[in-house]
């Protein structure tokens, strides 16, 4: 039974991101957002755009992700991207950056399922504190995604609001970001 106990205890401690168990891997869980924090809230997106696909993949941790959970209650930036692609890692940075301006907005990065080995290293390398999925060809194509890279902007609820092929201007996404993010919420009290 105490072996059992310390693997569960091994487990947990790497989900709570101890670089000594291997649960702190760029790009994996340890990037997936947390909790909306409580003074953030969004507008509502406008009801023209298309659902979201959902689609369902791994991290590059092999952890597994469903979008619909990351775009529930807060926007979601997909970043199509691969580790061949030169022009990916600069559209991949630029739109990391804005998402980090912009609180409780989530970003997922997703590379093709024949990329999986070069997407650990791709990772590694930007480590830009935001999750890797590798997903199949078809959630490429439910995306209307032919090549790398693609910014689609997804709002709250799982709507498709904007998809940029070839990538989006930083102050583009800004401003988009920008009409989607509502006042801080007044404290309680």
């Amino acid at each position: 039974m105490l072996p059992v106990v310390l693997a569960v205890l091994a487990v947990a401690a790497g989900c709570a991101g101890d670089d000594s168990s291997g649960g702190d891997t760029p790009g994996g869980a340890s990037d997936l957002p947390g909790p909306l924090p409580a003074d953030v809230a969004f507008r509502e997106p406008p009801s023209e755009g298309p659902p979201a696909p959902e689609f369902s993949a791994e991290l590059v941790d092999g952890t597994p992700v469903a979008a619909s959970e990351l775009w529930d209650d807060r926007p979601l930036v997909l970043v199509f991207t691969a580790s061949w692609c030169e022009r990916c890692a600069d559209v991949h940075r630029e739109a990391a950056e804005i998402v980090d301006e912009h609180e409780g907005i989530a970003l997922l990065g997703v590379v093709p399922g024949d990329d999986a080995e070069g997407a650990l290293d791709y990772a590694d390398e930007l480590r830009l504190g935001h999750p890797l999925a590798v997903a199949g060809d078809g959630v490429w194509l439910d995306y209307a995604v032919r090549e790398p890279p693609a910014v689609v902007l997804v709002g709250r609820g799982g709507e498709v609001l904007r998809g940029w092929p070839g990538g989006v201007e930083p102050s583009v996404l800004a401003a988009r970001l920008d009409e989607l993010v509502a006042s801080p919420r007044a404290p309680d009290g």
